[in-house]
């Protein structure tokens, strides 16, 4: 049984970490890094790390250094992945479910991860990152308002596409923003790596209706007339 729970635990460290150092390594090469059906995932890990709390309480294992060292780390790195997760897909699900991972993974830090000081060290960050966390779930369940994509248009040899976007921010007005991406994705099982977007534009709420757009060639795009160097 230890070698299963010990298993469950690097299991539940690696689908953690997953989307902080996805997002970080594909960042590095000019790529952003999406994690598909995250309600899921999110539900998924809670139900995984509930699993391993009542385990852990039930046969009370004495966890090799490895596993120790995992659990001493993992409170912060499961807060800055709440963090992407909400942004990403800011439902009910994802929020709870992310939450209910994070405090079992603070359970199992408080009770099993060793070293004495790096658990401290991760405990103190921890700390830090809590309020801000949870103001940020808060704000991401109010409906502030609802971003739609309005006109898509490919660039002559296909290499970049370009979507119209109208933000309606409902009281407070709106924006209508111009995205540039460029084709061509990496999709793994989990997870996919795309290029970064590029924002070109940045216009006034409702603008798009009289917007006049198209591709001169696959690096300049012109809006209104005016030219935009795409990178």
């Amino acid at each position: 049984m230890k070698k299963v729970i010990s298993f469950l635990v690097c299991l539940l460290f690696t689908l953690t970490a997953l989307y902080p150092a996805g997002s970080l390594i594909a960042s590095c090469f000019g790529y952003s890094f999406k994690l598909m059906g995250i309600p899921v995932f999110a539900v998924s890990s809670a139900i995984l790390s509930i699993c391993i709390v009542i385990l852990d309480g039930v046969y009370k294992i004495a966890f090799n250094k490895l596993v120790q060292i995992l659990l001493a780390v993992i409170s912060p790195i499961s807060l800055i992945n709440v963090v992407l997760c909400v942004i990403e897909s800011p439902q009910t699900w994802t929020i709870a479910g992310t939450l209910v991972s994070t405090g079992c993974c603070v359970y199992l830090m408080i009770k099993n991860g060793k070293p004495l000081l790096l658990k401290i060290l991760s405990g103190a960050v921890s700390a830090l990152m809590f309020s801000p966390v949870c103001l940020m779930c808060f704000l991401s369940l109010i409906d502030f308002g609802l971003n739609t994509v309005v006109e898509t248009i490919e660039s002559p040899s296909g290499k970049y596409y370009v979507q119209v976007v109208d933000s309606d921010q409902g009281a407070l007005g709106g924006d209508t923003f111009v995205d540039v991406y460029k084709s061509g994705e990496v999709n793994l099982f989990l997870c996919k790596f795309e290029k970064q977007t590029q924002r070109v534009y940045h216009g006034e709420w409702g603008e798009y209706e009289n917007m006049q757009i198209y591709w001169k060639d696959d690096s300049c795009l012109v809006i209104n007339l005016v030219e935009y160097e795409i990178e």
